[in-house]
């Protein structure tokens, strides 16, 4: 008698159990923790086969045609592969998982759908998220990201630049194992120096922030004058702005936040300046040690166009990008391009010293007039070309950049010719 009632309790034990097993909710997906160890070619084939439908309705509003969108999720399974076989052994090493951080909270990180963000950043926080996603096991959202960069880029144009981006982490990578990490001694030495150059960069920031953002900024303030010597302002002139300072400075003024500034064109014309519209200027490094330029600091007060693009300072401390950053600081080529990116992010919303933060960050990597160089000209590239349309005039600033980084070891300033409104790039 005994022995039955022990056999129908272990009975009643086991159903219990089942039942509680059966109450276990299934893993998150997108929510899934990075693991450092993860198999990349095995986590994309098992996304083509179970999220095939998912990526397909992420498609559904792009309005194109059902094979167009079937051939763009091959082309973005394909690009995942490639990448993932060409980086998963070299970022792997660098990739430091702190916390729970999600494979959805790094696809945030790159502000494609942030209604607030202008399109470079978007851009190039993407092309620098793609290859992190790939070796860190979210094979989905990387293909999800690439086809919201097939959106913005095209699909030639996105894939080209994404292996841009995978030689620049091999050559940073083969740079990182050879040469000592970079520190703040990369900047010019000086406290005073440096922080004029770091505005020179910023200038040069906040002009990239706005590529292609609609109609000039309707209102605004100026809060005084930042001098930075060894500069030239390049851009559209002021007619009669062109006189002593004094008397650029005053031409400058009485057009407030339309008017970047003044600059000196050095020993060829001395103690005489130019005031520039702000509108498609930027700030290069000038060979002569004489030039400088006076940045007339103001500040947008209103929308650009029809949006807009302020952000009150509590919204500027964002956990979720800094965990991603704590991810993305670690791995060379990567780094720059997601510090540079996050830089135009903030000042397009309005955070200024977050920008500033990433602008520096970006500097101590590649040298203050390196940056400055590559900013000013990324910048001036996308406003010529914006005369073909935004998405081109952007496409061709991301392009722009990629490149000077690829040769930042032999970026001069005479890569630049500017001759009566034109731009040559050598």
């Amino acid at each position: 008698m005994m022995s039955s009632k022990l056999k129908w309790l272990i009975v009643i034990q086991l159903l219990l159990n089942e039942q509680a097993l059966c109450r276990v909710p299934p893993p998150l997906v997108q929510k899934s923790t990075l693991l450092p160890g993860s198999d990349t070619h095995e986590a994309v084939e098992e996304v083509s086969k179970q999220n095939l439908d998912s990526l397909l309705g992420s498609q559904v509003q792009s309005g194109l045609l059902p094979e167009e969108k079937s051939k763009r999720i091959r082309s973005a399974q394909r690009m995942t592969s490639v990448l993932g076989a060409k980086l998963q052994e070299q970022i792997q090493a660098h990739l430091h998982i702190q916390g729970n951080i999600s494979c959805e909270e790094l696809l945030s990180a790159s502000a494609v759908d942030d209604s607030l963000s202008s399109m470079f950043p978007q851009e190039l926080l993407g092309l620098s998220l793609v290859p992190v996603l790939v070796v860190a096991g979210c094979p989905k959202e990387a293909q999800t990201l690439l086809l919201k960069l097939y959106d913005l880029l095209g699909v030639a144009d996105t894939e080209e630049l994404l292996m841009e981006v995978e030689g620049l982490i091999e050559r940073r990578m083969s740079k990182s194992a050879a040469a000592p990490t970079p520190t703040s001694a990369s900047l010019p030495s000086g406290r005073d120096q440096t922080q004029r150059h770091i505005k020179a960069v910023m200038f040069n920031i906040e002009q990239l922030a706005f590529v292609g953002e609609g109609n000039t900024i309707q209102e605004g303030h100026c809060e005084g004058w930042s001098r930075v010597n060894g500069t030239v302002l390049i851009g559209n002139a002021v007619e009669g702005g062109t006189g002593g300072l004094e008397d650029a400075v005053s031409s400058c003024e009485s057009l407030g936040f339309l008017c970047a500034g003044v600059t000196s064109s050095g020993r060829h014309t001395p103690g005489m300046y130019q005031a520039v519209w702000k509108k498609g200027s930027r700030i290069l490094p000038s060979e002569s040690t004489e030039s400088e330029t006076w940045i007339h600091q103001c500040s947008a007060t209103a929308a650009t166009g029809h949006r807009w693009k302020r952000s009150t300072q509590r919204n500027c401390i964002n956990k979720s990008e800094q965990r991603v950053y704590s991810v993305m600081e670690w791995i060379p080529g990567v780094s720059t391009l997601y510090n540079l990116g996050t830089a135009v992010y903030y000042a397009s919303v309005n955070c200024s010293e977050t920008a500033k933060e990433r602008a520096i960050l970006s500097a101590v990597d590649l040298g203050t007039d390196a940056l400055m160089v590559a900013t000013g000209g990324t910048a001036g590239v996308a406003g010529y070309a914006l005369g073909a349309g935004v998405k081109t005039g952007v496409k061709a600033g991301v392009k722009y950049l990629l490149n000077s980084m690829k040769e930042e070891d032999d970026m001069l300033v005479n890569q630049f010719s500017v001759e009566e409104g034109v731009i040559t790039i050598d």
